[in-house]
């Protein structure tokens, strides 16, 4: 059997990503699903690249748009509905400390060019500066049963202060931090009397809401940089100008967090099958037992 890779910081992150790679059988429906080739730019703090997404229609319905969570505008500034809902502002008073997600081109599989059919919405507070849901009408309606492509170039710029995702110097920790599908539920599907997409703006309080997806991600990053996610890590190669390329598979997981550090230390332990990859910062080596100890004590109660 394949090894599992775990990543876990100082600060516990666990998360399963098991799937088809490491067992035959997926462990979710795989309505969505997403390839990602990037680079981590430490200086201007932003994720740019290309996503290949898709999302399959298992409703009854003929629907004719797709909803995109832009997590990372909450962050645009102190006018979004998670910052007034807060009380205060969210960032600093300078540029490098807002973040944001912009969409720089949006095709279908067929290379319908969907550009001019996005808009902003704002479907619980019609608060016209939150910028957190984005309808893009399709050049075809998805009928039932059919799979909606997309490739979408875009830029994250990753806010200071780090509120789940966001920038501290030369660290960063990365999560809900590109272009995300909504989840649409079916007439039956929770609460849903008829097929509707659930794609809430986001508020500062509540949790992520998203279909389990298969990841697929490329992240160029400078070679000195140690990274870690909740996927497997599938191949780690030096290119060209000082940078490397890492490359991780997710499955069954609703989002792909990743982090990325040039002082992180690396522990590594096992577990069964279970490969566990620790990463720590300097000055906390006595702690790394303790770690790696309740990571295993977890596998095995929840194995």
């Amino acid at each position: 059997m394949k090894k599992l890779y775990l990543f876990a910081g100082l600060i516990v992150l666990f998360t399963a990503a098991y799937g088809q790679i490491v067992v035959k059988t997926p462990l979710s429906d795989r309505v969505t699903g997403y390839t990602f080739d990037v680079e981590l730019d430490p200086e201007a703090k932003t994720v740019s690249g290309i996503m290949n997404a898709y999302w399959v229609n298992i409703s009854e319905n003929i629907v004719p748009d797709i909803r995109l969570h832009m997590y990372p505008n909450a962050f645009r500034s102190n006018k979004s509905t998670s910052s007034t809902e807060s009380g205060r502002s969210l960032r600093g008073s300078h540029e490098i400390d807002f973040g944001w997600v912009d969409i720089l081109s949006i095709h279908d599989g067929k290379g319908a060019d969907l550009f001019d059919s996005m808009k902003y919405i704002q479907p619980d507070d019609q608060n016209s500066n939150d910028m957190t849901v984005l309808q893009v009408i399709l050049n075809e309606a998805a009928m039932p049963g059919d799979t909606v492509k997309l490739n979408i170039e875009f830029i994250s710029k990753l806010p200071s202060r780090i509120r789940r995702t966001g920038f501290a110097d030369d660290f960063f920790f990365v999560a809900q931090w590109f272009p995300k599908i909504g989840v649409y539920e079916p007439a039956g599907m929770r609460y849903s009397k008829e097929g509707a997409w659930n794609c809430h703006q986001y508020h500062s309080i509540g949790e992520y809401y998203a279909n389990h997806s298969v990841y697929d991600v490329s992240i160029i990053v400078p070679v000195e940089y140690v990274t870690g996610s909740g996927g497997m890590l599938i191949s780690e190669d030096e290119i060209d100008n000082g940078k490397k390329r890492v490359v991780y598979r997710a499955e069954d997981i609703v989002d792909f967090a990743w982090t990325a550090w040039p002082d992180y230390l690396v522990a590594e332990d096992e577990w069964e099958h279970v490969k566990i990859r620790f990463l720590y910062p300097p000055g906390r080596e006595d702690q790394v037992g303790r770690q790696l100890a309740a990571v295993k004590n977890a596998l095995e109660y929840l194995g």
